[in-house]
C-alpha cells in the first residue's frame, strides 16, 4: 500500500511526510533509510536514539535519555551538545508529537476513489474537529476499504489533525539546531509501529496499546494488524507522583526515582498507586466500552500492552490487569535488539519502558 499524499505540507525543506500511521508499514521487508536518527521530545525525558539495519540485525548504534526536569520550553538548548559535538547527524531526524493539539479521528465515507477521498476531506474534516483547518496540519489514511454498513458500503479513514501551534515551535527546534526534519509522527502511532515489530503474533489478533506520557496517556486498540480506536487520557506519571507525595512519607528523590526501579513497594505505596490508577481505570474502562459499541467488536480485547512511564513497575501492571481484567505487559523490545559497544547497555536496560516511541518512530518507512 502507498502512503497518502498530503494533503496539507509545511514550508520547510526536506519535511516530506506527516503522520504515516504503522500499518502503512505491512508488505515492507527494509528499513529506508538504512540508518536512522529520531527524537523523542518527551515533557520530561527527550530520547536521541540512532537505529541502524545491518545484515544481522537491527542494531542500536546511539542512545542518549536527556532529562528535562524543569520541562524547558527550550529544549533545543538541551539538545545543542548533542549536534555541536556531531555524535549525532543533523540530516533526515525524525520526531513525534503529542498532546491536546494532536487530534486522531477514525470515520466512515462513501466508497470513493483517491482523489474523490481527497477532495471530499477538504470539504467535510471541519466537522470532525474542534479547530479551524486553515490552523492546522492534516493527514490521512485509508484503514479499511471495505465496511459494510447500514447505508451502504463504505471506506474507514484514519484522520491526524496537528494545530500549527504544536508543530511550528517544533519545526524552530530543530531549525535553531540547524537540523533537517525528515520525519513529524505521532507518539502512539510511532508506539504501534514498534508493537507490530516486536509483537506481530499480537498485532494480528486484538490487543490494546496504552502509552502513558507525562501529563497525557494514549489508548491505542489493534484489530487484525489495523488500528481502530485512538483516544487520549488526562493523565501521566505526574498524577502518580502527586499522589504519592500527598498519601506517604516517602522523601523526594524516592518519588522521583520510583519508575526507575522497577520493583515491589510497601503496602503505603501500594496504596497511593493504587488510589491513583482508579479514576484512570474507570477513563480506559469506558473508552473500552465506547469503541465496542462503535465497532460492535466480536471478540474481546486480548491484552493490553504498556509503553512509556512507569510501563514496566510491577504496581502499575498488576492494578491495570486487575482493573481492566486483561493481562497488562509493558514492551520488552531489547531481545530483539542489538547494540554497539559505545552504547551504554545499563542505561539502555534501565530506560527500556521509553524505547517504543523512538524505535517505532525509527523503523516506519519515510
Amino acid at each position: 500500500m502507498l502512503p497518502d499524499k498530503l494533503l496539507t505540507k509545511f514550508d520547510i525543506k526536506r519535511l516530506a511526510t506527516l503522520l504515516k500511521s504503522f500499518f502503512l508499514m505491512q508488505g515492507r521487508s527494509s528499513l529506508h533509510p538504512s540508518r536512522t536518527t529520531v527524537c523523542d521530545l518527551g515533557r520530561s525525558k527527550i530520547i536521541l536514539l540512532e537505529l541502524a539495519r545491518r545484515p544481522d540485525g537491527l542494531f542500536i548504534e546511539k542512545f542518549e535519555l536527556i532529562k528535562n526536569p524543569l520541562q524547558d520550553s527550550q529544549p533545543s538548548l538541551l539538545l545543542k551538545p548533542f549536534f555541536d559535538s556531531k555524535k549525532f547527524s543533523r540530516d533526515n531526524i525524525r520526531v513525534t508529537l503529542k498532546g491536546h493539539g494532536v487530534i486522531m479521528r477514525f470515520i466512515r465515507f462513501p466508497k470513493m476513489k483517491r482523489e474523490d477521498l481527497k477532495s471530499a476531506l477538504q470539504f467535510e474534516v471541519e466537522q470532525y474537529i474542534p479547530f479551524e483547518l486553515k490552523d492546522c496540519v492534516m493527514d490521512y489514511a485509508v484503514v479499511d476499504e471495505n465496511v459494510k454498513a447500514e447505508d451502504g458500503e463504505k471506506m474507514e479513514i484514519l484522520l491526524a489533525v496537528v494545530k500549527r501551534q504544536d508543530v511550528d515551535p517544533t519545526v524552530e527546534i530543530f531549525r535553531n539546531l540547524e537540523c533537517n526534519l525528515s520525519v513529524i509522527d505521532v507518539d502512539i502511532l510511532s508506539a504501534l509501529s514498534a508493537l507490530e515489530y516486536f509483537y506481530p503474533e499480537d498485532v494480528a489478533g486484538h490487543v490494546a496499546l496504552l502509552d502513558i506520557g507525562t501529563e497525557i496517556s494514549t489508548l491505542g486498540i489493534v484489530m487484525d494488524g489495523k488500528p481502530r480506536f485512538i483516544r487520549d487520557i488526562s493523565y501521566g506519571t505526574y498524577d502518580v507522583l502527586k499522589r504519592l507525595r500527598l498519601r506517604t512519607s516517602m522523601p523526594e528523590d524516592e518519588i522521583e526515582g520510583i519508575f526507575d526501579r522497577n520493583t515491589e513497594e510497601n503496602s503505603e505505596v501500594v496504596t497511593a498507586m493504587t488510589e491513583s490508577l482508579e479514576g484512570f481505570i474507570g477513563d480506559l474502562k469506558v473508552s473500552f466500552d465506547y469503541y465496542r459499541e462503535q465497532l460492535h467488536a466480536a471478540k474481546p480485547v486480548g491484552k493490553i500492552f504498556i509503553s512509556g512511564g512507569g510501563s514496566l513497575h510491577p504496581i502499575l501492571l498488576r492494578v491495570l490487569s486487575g482493573g481492566l481484567g486483561i493481562p497488562a505487559e509493558g514492551m520488552e523490545v531489547l531481545s530483539k535488539l542489538r547494540w554497539d559497544d559505545t552504547v551504554d547497555a545499563e542505561q539502555l536496560r534501565k530506560h527500556q519502558a521509553f524505547l517504543p516511541v523512538a524505535l517505532g518512530l525509527a523503523l516506519r518507512p519515510e
